[in-house]
């Protein structure tokens, strides 16, 4: 009679190696920011020019800024479609307090940061306390934000770069590869908050809140401030980006915010977040911010309308959640 040796336990929960790779949620789109950079700079030896690769740097800081903030909101189970328009009611309120009112820069700034924290309330206390979904919560914001903004300017522009001193000194080039100061800042921002993810509790209790929200309530959460705090942190980081594109062009206008609406969430969604909350990356999402600007900047050089690059990121942005999905389900089987 033979007796049947017992398996370890440990080895019924061993991952065979290519599980384990497509456990890698970043692994997608690390992927296609490689691809699609090496085909573009084969198409145009200027893409990897130090001096593009700077400029494409700084131009998508913005953007990036935003959808750093949107990657917690998003794993807290929330989304927010008033970015853009919380980025040009900043921009709005701080040019018109130093050009018709004489305020300092930083305490316009300041005033236009509190007006984006006053966004981020009123979207928090719509979804929490009117129990409005937040998808529709801040659609309504967005066009509430942004016919602010036009009524604060009253349809004019404002000339701000001289204004601004010390914006301009973070949108200058560090010594680093000549990257601006912004998106040395940015990288930063985006390591510190991964780690954190990571490795603290701020990891659990974002995926507990987004994934399971009355699981989250039992062992102690408390669900409405910590998402209050996400829809606050994404309108603060909006407005900011909001005013650093001040900056950038020099005036104010209500066109400031224009397109973010989408743009942001496709970053985060590309850099493996989900609609569903409960998951998500954040070093993905600055690897998605890379993606869209790679080839933004690509099909820029390559003369294509910006109508038909909207219709290309349409198509990626399909793309990369289908294979997230397919990534998923082979990780389950």
């Amino acid at each position: 009679m033979t007796t049947k040796q017992a398996t370890p336990p440990e080895a019924s929960y061993r991952q065979p190696f290519y599980k384990r790779v497509l456990g890698v949620t970043e692994l997608g789109v690390f992927a296609a920011v490689a691809v699609f950079f090496v085909a573009f700079t084969l198409a145009d030896k200027s893409m990897a020019n130090p001096a593009n690769l700077a400029r494409m740097a700084l131009q998508g800081s913005f953007l990036g800024l935003a959808a750093f903030a949107m990657s917690f909101l998003m794993i807290a189970g929330e989304i927010d479609l008033s970015s853009g328009g919380t980025a040009g009611l900043s921009a709005a309120v701080a040019g018109v307090l130093m050009m018709n009112f004489g305020w300092p820069e930083w305490a316009s700034c300041t005033a236009a940061l509190a007006a984006a924290v006053l966004v981020g309330l009123l979207n928090a206390f719509i979804t929490l306390k009117v129990h409005m979904p937040s998808f529709f919560a801040t659609l309504g914001t967005s066009f509430l934000v942004s016919g602010l903004a036009i009524w604060i300017l009253k349809g004019a522009w404002f000339y701000v770069a001289d204004q601004i001193p010390a914006l301009l000194k973070v949108l200058n080039p560090s010594p680093l590869f000549a990257l601006p100061w912004i998106f040395i800042a940015l990288l930063m921002a985006y390591l510190v908050g991964d780690f954190l993810m990571r490795t603290s509790r701020l990891g659990p209790t974002l995926m507990a809140v987004g994934g399971n929200r009355r699981a989250a309530e039992i062992v102690g959460i408390n669900v409405p401030l910590v998402k209050t705090l996400c829809f606050v942190f994404v309108s603060v980081c909006c407005g900011l980006a909001g005013i650093l594109v001040m900056a950038y062009s020099g005036t104010t206008d209500a066109s400031i915010g224009d397109g973010w609406l989408l743009w942001v969430i496709a970053i985060a969604i590309i850099g493996g977040g989900s609609l569903q909350g409960g998951t998500g990356s954040i070093i993905g999402a600055f690897f998605g911010t890379v993606l869209i600007q790679i080839i933004r900047m690509g099909l820029l050089n390559a003369n294509v309308q910006t109508n038909a690059q909207g219709i290309v990121i349409g198509v990626i942005l399909i793309v990369a959640a289908s294979l997230d999905v397919l990534r998923r389900k082979s990780i389950q089987y």
